[in-house]
């Protein structure tokens, strides 16, 4: 019977060391994650139709940093005269948004926009039946033939001479209804 005292003495002076630890650990324990947060606190997301002028913030931009896999980047436009790209088209549309119809309509001309992967445009204010005949995901080829010598430091009034390498139709319009050094829009 006395060796039976002994043992459960050793067994609960084995687990004093863990109560000390536990005893003296807990409370800063528990503070440290509570004054320790790494993220900021959530904010809160406002309706911009409801919300007050002075608590509605818009969503931060999207970080176009990163590289996805298979996908073209966002600068391959030509940047000298003679340069080519490929790129594909996006989107083709009237001036206006609407989808371009296969006959020409009667009235005024809406005229065309086409659209590229490489954030390339090219707009016409008539009717182009080459970019009609085009089709959202036709490959193309987009060369720079003419840069304005008015103003070189401005992007707009740039002409690309594009081929649809599925239909084989080529057509060489502006990016920008408005010529360089105007007012933007």
């Amino acid at each position: 019977m006395p060796k039976l005292k002994t043992m459960r003495c050793f067994r609960l002076l084995g687990l004093l060391p863990l109560f000390a630890v536990a005893a003296c650990s807990q409370p800063s324990f528990l503070n440290s994650f509570a004054e320790r947060s790494s993220s900021p606190a959530p904010v809160e997301r406002l309706n911009p139709g409801t919300a007050p002028p002075d608590r509605w913030t818009p969503a931060p931009d999207p970080v176009e940093d990163t590289d996805f896999p298979n996908t073209e980047r966002i600068s391959q436009l030509p940047g000298k005269i003679g340069e080519c790209a490929e790129t594909t088209i996006t989107s083709i549309t009237d001036r206006y948004g609407e989808d371009l119809p296969p006959r020409a309509k009667k009235g005024p001309d809406p005229g065309t926009i086409v659209r590229f992967s490489n954030s390339g445009a090219q707009v016409s204010l008539r009717r182009e039946n080459s970019v009609a005949h085009s089709q959202v995901f036709d490959k193309v080829s987009m060369c720079l033939v003419e840069l304005p010598k008015e103003c070189p430091g401005d992007l707009r009034g740039r002409i690309y001479r594009t081929t649809n390498l599925r239909t084989k139709e080529s057509w060489s319009l502006a990016n920008d209804v408005k010529n360089c050094g105007g007012p933007a829009g």
